[in-house]
């Protein structure tokens, strides 16, 4: 009786660490990085937003990058997955790109993206040799808890050089 009492203690403090506490579309005001730096800039529902990102090969599809900034403690994560195609749209991997919490190496509080034809990464210069990376996007996110709760990025710019090292969750070492 005394070890269900306890798993269920557990249970609950884990369930209100990954519960939805509401629209996590909230931004502390970071740091903005130097021109020159691995950033990206663009307005989130209205608000502009200068932060910095990393930008690594997709450990799990070959050809295809992952550009991912977040605030404080990896909460509101802006995780973008793409193959670099210069001069047009780049194909984006749906289920690796959104807006969410990754303070657990598990996405939670999740905003997915949604399917609106003005989604767009556009890559606007990449030297796979030196790996700078120069690109621009707009996305909108939709809580996946309640749809109308939206997360829009707009006029979304971004510059990085890819790290050599590949992406994946931290979960998978």
């Amino acid at each position: 009786m005394k070890g269900s009492a306890i798993l269920f203690a557990v249970m609950t403090t884990m369930g209100l660490a990954c519960g939805d506490f509401g629209n996590p579309v909230h931004e502390e005001s970071p740091v903005v990085p130097p021109v020159g730096a691995n950033r990206a800039s663009f307005y989130l529902n209205g608000s502009k937003h200068v932060i910095s990102v990393f930008a690594e090969r997709n450990g799990y599809n070959v050809n295809e990058l992952v550009i991912r900034g977040s605030g404080s403690g990896l909460e509101n994560t802006l995780m973008m997955t793409f193959k670099p195609v210069q001069g047009g749209a780049s194909e984006i991997n749906v289920e690796m790109t959104g807006y969410w919490d990754l303070g657990l190496c598990i996405p939670f509080n999740k905003y997915l993206l949604s399917n609106s034809p003005s989604n767009v990464i556009r890559v606007t210069s990449y030297d796979p040799g030196s790996g700078f990376l120069k690109g621009e996007f707009d996305l909108t996110f939709r809580f996946e808890k309640d749809t109308t709760k939206v997360a829009s990025f707009a006029n979304g710019t971004f510059e990085a050089v890819v790290d050599t090292a590949a992406f994946k969750y931290c979960f998978e070492g």
